[in-house]
């Protein structure tokens, strides 16, 4: 009798071992979906703009989904086409690389303040002499990264068709990010630089002023990875294009950035031949494969 029991007891313990090593299986085949985003900003603005949007997905999908920021454009390029992110939120210079590399499509692009564009600016510290963008002749110019669209290729294209070549009447640096080439024209180490217009504004009355606007650039898309399930791109198209109406959580409200409040509409790829064929201008016909050291001012 003793031994029958003993017997069971050891079961049962067998049994409660399994159970979790069966539930954490099942955990591993639904491991959390992830957005990436190119580092357009420092680490601690890219969570305070982006994190909102992962919540949303994660209550609106059914599924969990967490936010990778990656440390380079090109980074976001190679994880999204090897199927390690799910989504990314591409400039659209760096999803021309994207679509070249490994054929992905846009599904939506951004609708900040309610338009499907928007604006790089030149700017320069308010105090400065100048008035024309032609007279940055001799001068230093800040940019972003070398595959940042508002931050290098439009306000360099800007540049460019004010009779200004690189490296010959006006030196290029790089910082990276936008708000680190605002920040260089404020403490002298540039005379100008380039950054999106959302950006930009911040720093107007706050000891730069803009020198110069480009034409409307098409928004920024939303890309889904080669290897995401037709009924999941469905699931985020459905939940994107209703964001940000009812379906936003009411508590969330506040925490939404600016640039993400318009929500998001549908686009295609040939959304962004226009600047498909300024990059070609800026930097020639191979530009979607070249390595990004190539893409720099000489």
């Amino acid at each position: 009798m003793r031994g029958r029991t003993c017997s069971r007891l050891l079961a049962a313990l067998a049994l409660a071992v399994m159970l979790p090593s069966a539930a954490g299986g099942e955990e591993s085949a639904e491991e959390p979906l992830r957005l990436g985003v190119v580092t357009f900003y420092n680490p601690r603005l890219m969570f305070v703009k982006y994190q909102p949007l992962v919540d949303f997905l994660t209550a609106h999908t059914g599924r969990t989904w967490t936010l990778d920021i990656s440390h380079s454009y090109d980074e976001t390029v190679d994880n999204l086409c090897r199927g390690r992110l799910t989504l990314a939120y591409l400039g659209p210079l760096t999803y021309l690389r994207a679509h070249a590399l490994c054929s992905v499509e846009p599904l939506l692009r951004l609708r900040t303040r309610g338009r499907v564009v928007f604006y790089s600016d030149v700017l320069v510290r308010s105090d400065s002499p100048f008035e024309r963008i032609e007279e940055l002749a001799g001068h230093r110019v800040g940019f972003g990264d070398p595959l940042s669209t508002s931050s290098h290729l439009v306000p360099r294209s800007m540049l460019q068709d004010a009779g200004l070549e690189p490296g010959r009447d006006f030196e290029c640096r790089y910082y990276g990010q936008h708000e680190r080439a605002a920040h260089a024209v404020l403490m002298g180490e540039v005379e100008a630089c380039g950054v999106r217009d959302i950006i930009g504004e911040l720093f107007l009355h706050r000891g730069l002023r803009r020198l110069a606007r480009s034409g409307p650039v098409p928004a920024y898309p939303l890309v889904a990875s080669p290897d995401a399930p037709r009924e999941l791109r469905e699931t985020l198209t459905s939940a994107l294009l209703g964001f940000p109406g009812e379906a936003r959580p009411r508590l969330d409200e506040e925490r939404w950035d600016l640039e993400l409040t318009g929500g998001f509409t549908r686009t295609v790829d040939s959304d962004y031949d226009p600047v498909r064929r300024l990059a070609e201008r800026v930097f020639g016909p191979r530009f979607a494969t070249r390595p990004e050291r190539e893409l720099r001012c000489r």
